[in-house]
């Protein structure tokens, strides 16, 4: 039987998903900035019931920052996530930024700031690592670690059906693919072979959705070339532009074009853009800064 979600975002970055069953699991939480209307969206899919359990696939803002509205409205919610993330997110520091970044997107949305909230909401409540499987109502839940993207991020294969890959694996439209490799090139590449032995039907990209392809091996190797192709690319922005703002710049025109403020602000894609800058030096290359 497929797996049924609903797309109950409230934001313009698409990452709150809910899946549906005799318990409902919500996939990430979305911004602050859009938690009244995820809360509205999920409220009309539920009809009434509960929602009692959340899995976070990672702990940057554009996913995580709604949890704290959540769990207002929710008090018995219940959040998975990375002990890495639950470390992550316990930090002042961190914390910090998390703000920093709600309030630009809420800007580029339109809105003077993100709404206020209780930092202690952001916790992970439940640990989960490779190999866990949670039983959630009527939902088996399968949890590979898949770093990359952060040394957090976590990829959930439900019911044997439905896998929701992490971030790690890139963020593409159509047009175009967004490497996403923040803390380790080759990290990405062996999480995206793991995933792609993983006994799923179906593959849920972050930001997207589910594919609409069938070919799963095809899937697969179409990301491993994506990787390796911006790898490429990016070791040329760093040959060929003298100065790493001139190359942030570069970053951001070939990668981030097009995407509106609301979905992701150009202040947090540069923060991405230099981390990428910087594990593509210290990974793919030698000599060059």
């Amino acid at each position: 039987m497929e797996t049924i979600i609903k797309d109950v975002s409230g934001d313009g970055c698409r990452s709150a998903f809910l899946i549906m069953g005799d318990e409902p699991v919500l996939y990430d939480t979305g911004m602050a900035y859009g938690a009244a209307k995820t809360i509205e969206n999920i409220k009309r899919e539920l009809d009434g019931a509960p929602l009692m359990h959340v899995l976070l696939s990672h702990s940057h803002y554009d996913h995580v920052a709604g949890l704290p509205f959540l769990r207002e409205e929710w008090p018995g919610l219940t959040s998975y996530g990375s002990a890495y993330a639950k470390k992550i997110l316990e930090k002042p520091s961190a914390r910090k930024t998390m703000r920093e970044l709600s309030d630009a997107a809420a800007k580029g949305a339109g809105l003077p700031a993100a709404p206020e909230y209780d930092e202690a909401g952001l916790d992970v409540d439940v640990v989960v690592g490779d190999g866990d499987e949670l039983v959630l109502g009527s939902h088996r839940i399968l949890i590979y670690e898949t770093p990359g993207h952060t040394r957090c991020s976590l990829s959930y294969l439900v019911d044997r059906d439905l896998l929701f890959a992490s971030e790690t694996v890139g963020v593409f439209t159509d047009e175009t693919y967004m490497p996403c490799y923040l803390v380790g090139y080759q990290m990405s590449v062996d999480s995206v072979r793991k995933l792609k032995k993983a006994p799923a039907k179906r593959i849920f990209i972050t930001h997207r959705g589910i594919l609409p392809e069938t070919d799963l091996p095809a899937v697969w190797d179409y990301l491993e070339r994506e990787l390796l192709a911006t790898k490429d690319e990016i070791i040329e922005i760093i040959k060929t532009i003298p100065t790493k703002e001139a190359q942030m710049t570069a970053m951001l025109e070939r990668y981030h074009s097009g995407v509106p403020e609301k979905a992701q602000p150009d202040f947090a894609f540069l923060l991405n853009a230099a981390a990428t800058l910087d594990v593509v030096r210290r990974e793919c290359m030698e000599g060059i800064g």
